[in-house]
């Protein structure tokens, strides 16, 4: 690998390519070029047939093509943006043409920019990211960057020290603007915040650079974690299928166990799933194959699900701005 290709997904010369660029920044350091792909200067349909549609093009780079990957993504509203998921949306086909492509011999990593981030309002921006990256890439690092500048809503602000363990008993949507600021004890300035999570990203580069010069098997996960992170992807959200202590990765379905030692939780992880998780190669084949099968199941009653259709199809009113 020779170069990192950079998906940016929010707006042109903003945030997200800001952030890019800091990362090429410290990826060519290790001699690598980056190049950024402005999704938001393109023309990305959530749908295939626009003629002049740049998605397929924006796939065979970030997909296909042997090289690093950095995706950075915007949070407008707590998850990641429409443009990111009109690109994710339309990757299956890739891997029905190229399956090898799932087998993960190449490195990536994830930059979330949230608006505000505390109080979670943007916990779920890396984690769909993650369903992207997941397909091709072994994840080096992968940051958030919450412009609230709070220390305790800003994970990588915490590297090298004990992790945050108090933001469950404040919330700032209770607590007076003047204050909020000082809730947890003293905050960076604006500027130094900034220049803290420029150097963070330039950090990122650099382990994707290192990462692209070593075996895969090598590769190892470099960014922040909480004592709950999937052991995959590396996100912190989990899934209760049916009730506790039984939990599992959202993403990768890695499935786990909740443990309390001492008083503090930590989840023991099925090592077997680890081995497979969903977006392995394998997992992958095994969905395709039982989405044909049971798509065929369903084909042979298509006659009686057509009338299960048409018995509630005359109810509700189109309506359109023009026809209100």
């Amino acid at each position: 690998m020779s170069k990192i290709i950079a998906l940016s997904c929010g707006t042109k010369n903003g945030q997200c390519e800001t952030f890019i660029r800091a990362a090429a920044m410290g990826a060519e350091e290790y001699g690598i070029e980056t190049e950024i792909i402005q999704a938001m200067a393109l023309n990305v349909q959530p749908f295939p047939g626009s003629p002049r549609d740049d998605v397929g093009w924006i796939l065979k780079k970030t997909c296909v093509e042997d090289y690093g990957l950095i995706i950075a993504v915007p949070c407008y509203h707590v998850r990641a943006n429409g443009i990111f998921f009109s690109i994710n949306e339309r990757m299956n086909p890739v891997f029905s043409r190229q399956m090898d492509i799932l087998k993960k011999t190449r490195v990536g990593a994830v930059i979330g920019v949230g608006g505000s981030g505390y109080d979670g309002w943007a916990s779920l921006t890396n984690v769909m990211t993650q369903i992207f990256i997941q397909h091709t890439r072994k994840l080096v690092d992968q940051i958030q960057v919450n412009f609230c500048g709070l220390r305790e809503w800003n994970l990588w602000m915490q590297q090298g020290g004990p992790l945050t363990s108090h933001t469950h008993l404040n919330r700032i949507i209770d607590t007076p603007y003047e204050h909020a600021r000082d809730l947890w004890g003293e905050q960076d300035s604006a500027a130094e915040f900034y220049r803290k999570a420029i150097e963070r990203a330039k950090e990122l580069g650099r382990n994707v650079a290192r990462a692209m010069n070593m075996p895969i098997e090598e590769v190892k996960y470099l960014g922040e974690e909480s004592a709950v992170s999937c052991p995959v992807c590396h996100s912190n959200v989990l899934i209760v299928p049916e009730d506790l202590p039984y939990v599992g990765c959202p993403v990768c379905w890695i499935r786990g166990t909740i443990t309390v030692d001492n008083g503090k939780m930590k989840v023991e992880w099925n090592n077997e799933d680890v081995k497979l998780p969903r977006f392995s190669y394998e997992g992958v084949i095994h969905h395709l194959d039982w989405l044909q099968r049971d798509g065929d199941r369903r084909r042979e009653q298509q006659k009686e699900l057509d009338e299960i259709k048409k018995s509630v199809s005359s109810f509700g009113r189109i309506i359109t701005p023009d026809k209100e």
